[in-house]
């Protein structure tokens, strides 16, 4: 996983997670994948690599979410921009609409520890690197893809310093 932060200096503790969706366009609390933290770079905007903890796999037609919070300090998850559109079959799912904007958000955050959720328009840039699964340990479903699907990925701003350009 590689997230592009700003900021991210010793004593920043990022938690980037996958949880479930709880059904309510909100993450749930169940986490399905948790990551190692890279070593931090300081004051700037990098590309760092996030290490899952344990091996993870992506089910077809699943909504998931890409969970990012600090558990102290603070740095900020960077956008695109202009936004970058994913591309093979990964896709975004459009949050409720933004109170009194009429527009939908690409993301959710929360700035009391995820009580509530609020939507926001942009996406904060992520890469997630997969690999298949060998032909000799999948077991087929029809219609299914092995490797990934991020069906109506959602996404979870940080706890902290939010920028959006």
């Amino acid at each position: 996983m590689i997230l592009r932060l700003g900021d991210y200096e010793t004593g920043d503790n990022p938690l980037v997670q996958i949880r479930q969706d709880n059904g309510t366009d909100n993450p749930g609390s169940t986490v399905l994948a948790s990551f190692t933290n890279p070593t931090p770079q300081g004051t700037g905007n990098f590309g760092y690599t996030f290490t899952p903890t344990s091996p993870f796999t992506f089910n077809a037609s699943t909504k998931y979410w890409l969970y990012v919070t600090t558990t102290s300090g603070s740095f900020s998850w960077r956008v695109n921009q202009p936004s970058i559109t994913p591309t093979e079959i990964a896709t975004l799912s459009s949050m409720p609409v933004v109170s009194g904007t009429g527009e939908t958000g690409l993301q959710r955050f929360s700035t009391n520890g995820g009580a509530t959720f609020t939507s926001g328009s942009m996406a904060p840039s992520f890469q997630i690197n997969t690999a298949d699964i060998p032909p000799s340990v999948a077991t087929p479903e029809p219609g299914a893809i092995a490797a990934l699907s991020l069906f109506g990925l959602g996404l979870l701003g940080v706890k902290g310093r939010r920028n959006e350009g």
